[in-house]
């Protein structure tokens, strides 16, 4: 019996530390360049919302791209810095 549950220990073990670097390979948010048109698509959040909530915050990233592009990581990061909760 305990070599069942030994075996079954390394099993998920293995199983639990395969799914960790699968994890880690996947990119949280894509490395593009994002609106104000497609902050909604991604980060489910209306133009208003962003306009009104997130987009003139100081700390909130800078346009890269004149006063109509972010860069979406920095945006996804911001956001979660700034959850409720998280």
């Amino acid at each position: 019996m305990d070599s069942l549950i030994s075996a079954l220990s390394k099993l998920f073990t293995q199983a639990y530390e395969q799914g960790l670097a699968d994890g880690r390979k996947q990119p949280v948010i894509e490395h593009v360049m994002v609106s104000r048109e497609d902050m909604p698509k991604m980060f489910q959040f209306s133009k208003d919302t962003f306009d009104d909530h997130f987009r003139y915050e100081n700390d909130f990233p800078k346009p890269l791209i004149g006063k109509t592009k972010w860069y979406a990581p920095a945006v996804h990061e911001w956001l979660m810095d700034h959850s409720r909760n998280n």
